[in-house]
């Protein structure tokens, strides 16, 4: 069967048909469920970095985190892999175990992007009232004083600086 003669009478559109696919693809449901999920993906992936580092810290192995936490072993490479979706009960269970704060993580990361570089870089005059700065002499107060309790320079412009659309 000659196939040469069929494809020469084809346009370009009947042509790409016909080299897809009939079957049906889950392809755009699965990507929209990871895109869906991709948050808890990346807390679950930061609880499993916390808890590897303590492992770490602690000297454990993966096996006895399981029989601290009373869970199997797979269960505990399921968590450090950073693909399992953690109950509340195995999260608490962690925190309890390693003593390390797991769910306080949406607040941590608040508190990095919100850094003390950012608060320098700021571009604001700040005013402090005479009654805050009479509450008492600290090192940082005084900073503060002087920082802040500088009058900001004035430029004035004269009206000769402006040119007149004629």
């Amino acid at each position: 069967m000659n196939l040469e003669p069929n494809l020469k009478t084809m346009t370009n559109k009947e042509k790409f048909k016909s080299l897809i696919s009939k079957e049906k693809t889950s392809t755009i449901s699965r990507t929209k469920e990871r895109i869906k999920n991709r948050a808890r993906l990346k807390e679950s992936q930061d609880i499993a970095l916390k808890v590897l580092n303590k492992l770490d810290d602690l000297g454990w192995s993966q096996r006895k985190l399981a029989k601290a936490l009373e869970v199997t072993p797979q269960q505990v490479n399921k968590i450090v892999k950073g693909k399992e979706n953690l109950t509340l009960e195995t999260q608490v269970k962690l925190q309890q175990v390693l003593d390390i704060p797991i769910l306080a993580s949406y607040y941590e990361n608040k508190i990095q992007e919100f850094s003390f570089e950012n608060i320098l870089n700021l571009d604001m005059e700040v005013y402090l009232k005479k009654s805050f700065l009479s509450a008492g002499t600290s090192f940082f107060k005084e900073e503060f004083k002087v920082g802040f309790t500088k009058q900001p320079k004035m430029v004035l412009v004269e009206e000769s600086n402006y040119l007149e659309a004629s």
